[in-house]
């Protein structure tokens, strides 16, 4: 276990199981996302999956996991980081246990990727900030980005006696199937800019974060082009989705 890589193994063999059948891997090329000590490479693998990269940043690990499927023509490890994963490769399907801190780059790294759907446990708190609605504590950037780019349910609640080490809070096996939108780098730091504010009126919010989205705008010019978009008298955290991206796509094209 290598805390500093926030390494929470999911030993729970029924949940392990659970997510390989969820994965639909059977005849698929499937990756691996943090493949650890090979627990639910070992499921994919009895679920007929057709062949799996199995991704693992820990060397320790990596070498390990080339040494338990030394046999399996089927199993490629691969030791690395996944965010520098080539992105041109084609994957039937993604699963993988996701650390928290590295969750938000792991979705926008999966929305430039090819593949047909995700199965991945993440945290509780980070599966409710995805699937959450307009308005609700838990609408922020996160809930934008995942339903603009993805059909998103939840599966199963993973309790935490399930790890081990047992993290402190509880996790979720989710689905990710791809909408088809890539949403651009302009228009995902626009929402994130403007949902650092998110409790604010729109106007407001642009103000405050000017330096983000313009760069030197002053404070008076920013209030000026604040006043022509549109729902700038509207709460941030009220749009919805299409409308968050309506909101980027204006402040974009006025940089």
């Amino acid at each position: 276990m290598h805390a500093k890589l926030g390494q929470n193994f999911l030993v729970d063999e029924n949940v392990l199981a659970y997510e390989a059948e969820c994965a639909d891997a059977r005849n698929n090329s499937v990756l691996e996302i943090g493949a650890g000590d090979g627990r639910l490479t070992v499921k994919l693998l009895s679920a007929g999956a057709g062949h799996i990269t199995a991704v693992e940043f820990d060397p320790k690990l990596a070498k390990q996991l080339r040494m338990r499927f030394a046999t399996y023509k089927r199993v490629h490890v691969h030791e690395g980081d996944f965010l520098d994963y080539d992105e041109k490769a084609r994957f039937g399907r993604i699963v993988g246990n996701i650390p928290y801190y590295i969750t938000s780059p792991i979705l926008l790294k999966l929305a430039r990727m090819n593949f047909d759907k995700a199965v991945l446990c993440v945290q509780k708190e980070v599966a409710a900030r995805m699937m959450a609605e307009p308005g609700s504590r838990e609408y922020g950037r996160l809930s934008v980005f995942a339903q603009l780019t993805y059909t998103t349910e939840t599966l199963a609640l993973v309790e935490r006696t399930a790890f081990l080490p047992a993290p402190k809070v509880d996790s979720c096996i989710v689905s990710l199937v791809k909408t088809g939108f890539l949403m651009t780098e302009c228009e995902e730091k626009a929402i994130g800019a403007l949902f650092s504010h998110k409790k604010k009126s729109l106007k407001n919010a642009v103000v405050d974060a000017r330096w983000d989205l313009f760069g030197n705008r002053d404070k008076k010019e920013a209030a000026r082009m604040a006043q022509t978009l549109k729902y700038n008298e509207r709460k941030v955290f009220s749009m919805s989705p299409s409308e968050a991206l309506e909101v980027a796509r204006q402040l974009c094209a006025a940089r």
